[in-house]
């Protein structure tokens, strides 16, 4: 018999897009799910919506609602608690996924006798409707090494199937006091808790970038604090023996992604000069990691700029990306 998926919908104010999301999940090739509508004390019509799928589907759909706002981490938390599954997946409301997406990734579990499986997806941009493949470093499969996986998979929540009872026996959770990038440091300490991962290259998952989504909040001097604080944890969760693994996933997001947000952001020179600076002391050596040369070029060009202290030159490359991105 088919193992139970329960499939996690962390719900804030998503009106417009929560039946596109669910009716994607109701639609699933997979019959043994449950699928758990989280409700994050919308002030839109989004719990009334959830309401009436858990009325017409009572079979596969339930409403959960919490007492107080607590963010993305905290209803997904919720509802890993709430789950009877011995499988989760994590779908966000304003996304929707194609109809194997569970069969296909549970499939792939059970012949590989897998701890987790993750998939590739799409970008669907929300100005432009624009709809493009996201791969992890294109050569990275079920066959390469463990140590690849930890540094180049990447660390999203959704487009995932995780056994639940890693969350359980790890005692893993996502963190409450961090409201941005908090999935790196739950899904990747996840990586290295177990070898058995697996890699499907089909994409089945739609990411829908909103201007109002919380990875696309990167307003004048916005608090970038939330960078060091996931790392920080990633590093504490982790299980030992991956330094040089996760040393690699500290450059992808302080070296790039925070410089990044920090120069879109309106920072000055100063303020970027202390935080590779301060970078550089946190990880000397950094530049001799290996796992840099399979980057693609542009980040690797960025890196290398970011590390001179080019500060000019990082802008013009960012400038000319959002150009090309439009």
């Amino acid at each position: 018999m088919q193992e139970k998926v329960s499939v996690i919908v962390p719900i804030y104010n998503v009106e417009p897009y929560l039946k596109r999301c669910v009716d994607s999940l109701i639609k699933q090739k997979y019959k043994n799910i449950e699928i758990l509508l989280i409700d994050d004390c919308s002030a839109d019509g989004s719990s009334v919506i959830a309401k009436k799928y858990a009325k017409d589907y009572p079979h596969i759909c339930r409403f959960i609602q919490r007492d107080t706002n607590g963010g993305l981490s905290a209803a997904r938390n919720t509802g890993i608690e709430a789950s009877t599954g011995e499988w989760l997946a994590f779908v966000d409301s304003d996304d929707w996924v194609t109809d194997n997406y569970i069969s296909l990734m549970y499939t792939v579990a059970i012949q590989d006798s897998s701890d987790i499986v993750t998939c590739d997806s799409f970008y669907m941009a929300y100005e432009s409707g624009k709809v493009e493949e996201v791969h992890s470093i294109q050569d990275i499969s079920t066959t390469s090494s463990h140590r690849e996986k930890i540094a180049y998979l990447r660390f999203f929540a959704c487009s995932r199937l995780i056994k639940k009872e890693l969350f359980i026996k790890k005692k893993i959770e996502f963190p409450e006091n961090i409201w941005r990038c908090e999935d790196i440091s739950t899904i990747i300490p996840l990586y290295t808790m177990t070898e058995k991962i697996s890699v499907i290259k089909s994409p089945t998952y739609y990411y829908f970038q909103r201007k109002t989504s919380l990875s696309n909040q990167n307003g004048k001097n916005i608090d970038v604090g939330f960078y060091p604080m996931t790392i920080e944890r990633m590093i504490k969760l982790s299980a030992s023996g991956f330094e040089k693994e996760l040393e690699f996933r500290a450059i992808s997001e302080l070296m790039y992604g925070m410089t990044m947000i920090m120069i879109r952001s309106g920072r000055k020179k100063k303020d970027f000069r202390q935080h590779i600076k301060w970078f550089n002391k946190e990880y000397p050596g950094w530049c001799e990691n290996k796992y840099l040369s399979k980057l693609p070029k542009g980040k690797q060009i960025f890196i290398y700029c970011a590390n001179k202290d080019w500060y000019y030159a990082i802008r013009l490359l960012i400038y000319v990306w959002d150009k090309i991105r439009r």
